[in-house]
């Protein structure tokens, strides 16, 4: 897998779906991730359509994937990649989430390295006719940081390419995220690609990330939240401030390829997680959040965003 320089969109549940990712892609972001995906719940035909839908504008995706054990993970990963056809397979190993943690898939498994390297191993070999690279999502471990074990396992197993969030799983998204150990993991990992995620919060900041730690990748998760435009702002090298006008024409555009895959009054009131984020900093934001949170059905929220838009908030 060859990743060079590239701004990422990393994963996040509620938020990275095809329609923001696709948006995500036209202003300039390279790769993309989609939300968790449960393997037990594929093996048993329990397809969520909303996480697997994605179109060719989105390509390259990697289809991220979590579960407790080799043998359902590779099952789950061929099933999707005969499928849907995925340019990766990306294990989750850095969820923490308290509902992942109890059904001991994801972050919980940064306790068994050995575990960690078994599941990619088993996927590496089940996608191999395919020729599907199998990636991984991870965190420094779960109580403490065993970076270098986990990293030792996955490159064994035959890892096409890590993305690391480098804090803890019992940190949450406490405390800071410290970029050296992804220059650490950068050395260990020689010619296979290495993503950096946590805390890049401005388009500087994605060149001082590059340079400080020589990862091939930089993720931006929740900054592209409420900024998407800071992909258009790396690209262009420049900040850039959307108008209110431009972020309403955003989340209808969203909402619009939403109902490719969601059911209408379901996407309405997704995306609205979507639009108390798009208004931080603007002036006036509570009252334009108020708006538009009390809409009640997808009629009333549209014609909310265009109110918002003519510049009536009241």
């Amino acid at each position: 897998m060859e990743i060079k320089r590239e701004v990422i969109l990393a994963p996040m549940a509620g938020y990275t779906h095809s329609a923001f990712r696709r948006l995500c892609r036209e202003l300039g972001t390279d790769r993309v991730y989609s939300e968790l995906i449960n393997a037990t719940g594929l093996i048993y035909g329990r397809e969520e359509r909303e996480l697997l839908y994605f179109t060719e504008e989105e390509r390259p995706i990697h289809l991220q994937l979590y579960g407790r054990n080799p043998e359902e993970i590779s099952e789950a990963a061929v099933k999707v990649v005969k499928k849907y056809k995925p340019n990766a397979i990306d294990i989750n190993f850095g969820c923490s989430v308290k509902k992942v943690l109890k059904a001991k898939a994801a972050g919980y498994l940064l306790q068994f390295p050995r575990e960690m390297g078994r599941i990619v191993e088993e996927t590496v070999r089940a996608l191999k006719p395919y020729g599907t690279p199998v990636t991984a999502k991870i965190r420094l471990g779960f109580y403490e940081d065993n970076l270098e074990e986990i990293a030792e396992e996955l490159l064994k197993a035959g890892v096409s390419a890590i993305a690391l969030h480098p804090r803890t799983a019992k940190q949450g998204f406490s405390g800071k995220a410290d970029w050296n150990r992804v220059k650490d993991l950068k050395r260990l990992a020689g010619n296979i690609p290495v993503i950096g995620s946590g805390d890049v919060r401005s388009w500087r900041e994605v060149d001082e990330k590059f340079e400080e730690t020589g990862c091939n990748g930089v993720m931006i998760g929740r900054a592209a939240v409420s900024n998407p435009w800071i992909f258009k702002e790396y690209k262009e090298k420049k900040s850039y401030t959307a108008s209110i006008s431009e972020r309403v024409d955003f989340i209808l555009k969203e909402l619009f390829l939403m109902w490719e895959f969601f059911e209408r009054e379901k996407a309405c009131k997704v995306i609205k997680a979507q639009i108390s984020q798009i208004f931080k900093g603007i002036k006036g934001k509570a009252k334009i959040n108020n708006r538009i949170m009390r809409s009640k059905t997808c009629k009333e929220l549209i014609e909310n965003l265009e109110e918002v838009r003519r510049g009536n908030t009241t």
